[in-house]
């Protein structure tokens, strides 16, 4: 009897164990971090699993093959760090750009009075051999140029195209590879127009940004024509954008510069 009941006792044991550890029927322990591929039935996931859910990104989209990819570059914003390795060539109009810090990036090769004459002959300030041999002393990838209103009385304006276009032949050889940009001659005032100073009238200027424009066109380079907001009803510069009718203050400045900086990234 007492046999009996120890072999009983023991049967009833192995049944229990055999019922909880799952294994009876030849059943498998289930892990609710697998997914069974032959079950419909969605697992509880358990509190203490942290949510993976990415958090929103605006600058990123996603494509349909699921890759993610940075959105269309659209420059609407002017930003300087396109100057980085840029030599600035040109006359006192240009020179406020960095006079008044209105571009503070890249380097400018910039005199009063200078022309497509000059540039071989002339310093900078702070240079001592002619601008064109100072700009081959640097290593840059932009070359942006704006000569003519010294030019405009010359009494054969093929010649300053000629020694244009042999300019830009000069800066080539000095800076191989290198992008070159015509910046166009900006307006002069109604009151400027008018007193006709040595040439510099508003006639004169758009028939010599026509010039340059078929140039530019001629040579492979880049054209970067005035905005409209230095024009006004007449096609004349505002009168609020100039002291003198002729070099700008540094609202209108400002305004070129953004005009300039942006048509740089675009051809960039």
């Amino acid at each position: 009897m007492k046999r009996f009941l120890i072999y009983a006792l023991a049967v009833s044991m192995t049944a229990a164990a055999m019922l909880f550890s799952g294994c009876g029927g030849g059943s498998q322990t289930v892990d609710i971090y697998t997914p069974d591929p032959g079950s419909s039935v969605i697992r509880p996931v358990p509190t203490s699993v942290p949510d993976f859910t990415p958090d929103p990104v605006a600058s990123v989209s996603e494509t349909p093959s699921g890759q993610t990819t940075e959105p269309p570059y659209d420059p609407t914003e002017p930003d300087q760090s396109v100057f980085d390795d840029a030599a600035f060539i040109g006359n006192s109009v240009f020179e406020g750009f960095y006079r008044f810090g209105v571009i503070t990036h890249g380097k400018f090769f910039t005199k009063v009075g200078l022309n497509v004459n000059s540039v071989y002959t002339d310093h900078t300030d702070t240079g001592t051999v002619p601008i064109i041999d100072e700009v081959a002393q640097g290593s840059y990838g932009k070359v942006i140029i704006q000569l003519g209103q010294n030019e405009l009385a010359w009494p054969n304006i093929t010649a300053f195209i000629q020694k244009y276009s042999d300019l830009i032949d000069d800066i080539m050889l000095r800076q191989s590879g290198a992008k070159v940009f015509i910046v166009a001659l900006p307006p002069v005032t109604q009151a400027y127009n008018d007193a006709d100073q040595s040439g510099v009238n508003n006639e004169n200027i758009t028939r010599m940004n026509g010039l340059l424009r078929e140039l530019a066109l001629r040579r492979g380079v880049v054209f970067i024509e005035v905005p409209a907001e230095l024009y006004d009803v007449n096609g004349a510069l505002p009168e609020e954008a100039s002291s003198d009718g002729l070099h700008l203050n540094l609202k209108y400045d400002r305004i070129w510069a953004d005009h300039i900086c942006l048509s740089v990234m675009k051809a960039s």
